[in-house]
């Protein structure tokens, strides 16, 4: 029942992931639009690197280091672009790499 629960939660997450990032990329003269965006997509992504670290067994260990090691190109598209005053591209896409990660560890390691 657990794993049903957490499977449609993913599902949920999944979607607004898809709308996040059809967002964060559409060309807009708005900043503020890209800047919330963007946040959401960061948010997403830790959020699935949450559950997908809290879910695995315990004895998963290189799994769960693994799961964790899916915050790593969010903290460095966030580092980007509070470096550069608005988010890049390259931040955007650092963010979209750790939601495709979590959505991909999840569904391939559970």
């Amino acid at each position: 029942m657990a794993l049903g629960a957490l499977f449609i939660l993913e599902v949920v997450i999944i979607f607004s992931f898809i709308v996040t990032t059809v967002f964060m990329f559409v060309p807009k003269k708005n900043d503020t639009v890209h800047k919330i965006f963007f946040v959401l997509s960061v948010m997403l992504g830790i959020m699935i690197t949450f559950i997908n670290a809290t879910a695995l067994p315990e004895n998963f260990k290189t799994e769960i280091i693994m799961a964790w090691l899916g915050i790593v190109p969010a903290a460095i598209g966030v580092i980007v672009a509070v470096a550069k005053g608005k988010p890049t591209v390259v931040a955007k896409i650092l963010a979209l790499v750790t939601s495709l990660y979590g959505v991909f560890s999840y569904l391939f390691l559970i």
